[in-house]
């Protein structure tokens, strides 16, 4: 026996609408493509399923019977297609997603493992790409979100604070500066004396942080630079230095045997965000994998 899904669905039109002609309407085919649909499956079922005369179409007590078994089958069908359907969406589902190295390396990893557990239909393609790079990316549709410090709005993106990171002094973690150790805070005045080393000059970053180095007479001074945060982190490591970076470095601190000290008077904020391209629907998961990060740049790094 080979019923297939459209036969019984032609029977169902028949027996509701008591019509071949409108049956064959309703399903799109010529009424004598429908008569042989409705051979066929009489032939495989063996009994007649209508009594036909040219003014009526009636059922057959064997038609009746099968009225209920075919709606149960197709309604049955139906569901497990959509069912299908929507695991096949769920697992196309893809989130592009854009972020500066130092946050792609050290931080995602975090964020992704929590973000996979929760939402494992969902697969992250991750570039880590400069500033400048993901807010092209994501303006023209390469990129789903981009993560980042962005100083400066930019058009056709949409740019949504997700946290705010004060700016901290890092020191090698063996250093015995009992203050800082203590109250893990200190003056920028506290600054004037200390061997300083940092981002590139061109870097937004770094150029926030010689503002504020400006009100202890020690902005655009010559000093070592270096592209990545993580190359600066490793040579604050090494003794080469301490530097002033975005406090969202802490969950790195440890990896790097450094430690972080709050800079305050004044107490100078980092936004962080998430930028979208604007008019464009939001991705699946982007909400939740914002949250994640967020989460994840907000962790203390582990004690030694």
């Amino acid at each position: 026996m080979n019923i297939s899904q459209r036969q019984l669905q032609a029977f169902l039109d028949i027996a509701r609408l008591g019509s071949f002609t409108r049956a064959a309407e309703r399903l799109h085919i010529t009424q004598s493509g429908l008569s042989a649909m409705t051979r066929d499956l009489e032939k495989q079922l063996n009994c007649r399923l209508f009594d036909r005369t040219t003014r009526s179409v009636a059922l057959t007590p064997a038609g009746a019977q099968l009225v209920p078994v075919a709606a149960r089958v197709l309604a049955e069908l139906e569901s497990v297609s959509d069912s299908i359907n929507r695991i096949s969406t769920r697992a196309r589902q893809i989130l592009t997603v854009g972020a500066t190295p130092f946050i792609a390396s050290d931080v995602l990893p975090l964020a992704i493992e929590s973000f996979q557990s929760e939402h494992p239909e969902i697969s992250l393609r991750i570039r880590d790409l400069g500033r400048q790079q993901i807010q092209d990316d994501v303006a023209n549709g390469t990129l789903d979100v981009g993560f980042g410090a962005f100083f400066k709005p930019a058009s056709g993106l949409e740019r949504i604070a997700l946290a705010e990171f004060p700016l901290a002094l890092v020191c090698p973690a063996n250093n015995d500066a009992g203050a800082r150790r203590r109250a893990r805070r200190m003056k920028w005045s506290e600054l004037r004396d200390q061997p300083l080393i940092g981002l590139s000059p061109e870097n937004p970053v770094q150029q926030l942080i010689e503002e504020n180095l400006r009100r202890t007479g020690r902005a655009n001074e010559e000093r070592p630079a270096y592209e990545n945060m993580q190359t600066v982190l490793a040579m604050v490591e090494a003794g080469s230095g301490f530097a002033v970076l975005p406090s969202f470095v802490a969950p790195c601190c440890a990896r790097y045997a450094v430690q972080l000290v709050t800079l305050t008077e004044p107490q100078v904020p980092l936004s962080f965000y998430q930028i979208t391209k604007k008019g464009r629907v939001t991705p699946d998961g982007t909400a939740a994998l914002a949250r994640a990060l967020t989460t994840a740049l907000q962790q203390e790094p582990a004690r030694r």
